[in-house]
């Protein structure tokens, strides 16, 4: 698992610079801690991968606050990306811990990705 962590209104650029402009950690851990990590995104391009036994993760927050995950299927081919609330993160989180694979629909609700496609 890799968390990445902006500053705060830093502006758009060509380049950012570990250490200065962002921090980069990685961790391996457990459902729980990574929820709360992925509770603490909060600026602009923060991003929180995780490597989980049934798909890859990409949760992290656009320039106007959203959050967005991108998932990766390993068990299923499965590769989508929309927009999410922190309850249906946590939800996706869970699935992907639990080795569980991904389908046409966002968990916990009744929409289709906005976009997804087999692998």
């Amino acid at each position: 698992m890799q968390l990445t962590h902006y500053k705060p209104g830093i502006p758009p650029k060509s380049f950012y610079q570990q250490g200065v402009d962002y921090l980069q950690q990685e961790f391996d851990l457990e459902f729980e801690d990574a929820l709360y990590l992925l509770k603490e995104l909060k600026n602009h391009r923060d991003n929180l991968w995780v490597d989980a036994p049934s798909a890859v993760l990409d949760f992290y927050i656009e320039d106007d606050g959203s959050l967005w995950v991108e998932i990766y299927g390993l068990t299923n081919s499965l590769w989508a990306i929309s927009e999410i609330d922190l309850s249906i993160s946590e939800e996706i989180l869970s699935i992907a811990y639990e080795g569980e694979a991904f389908g046409e629909q966002i968990p916990t609700t009744d929409r289709t990705w906005d976009a997804y496609s087999g692998i």
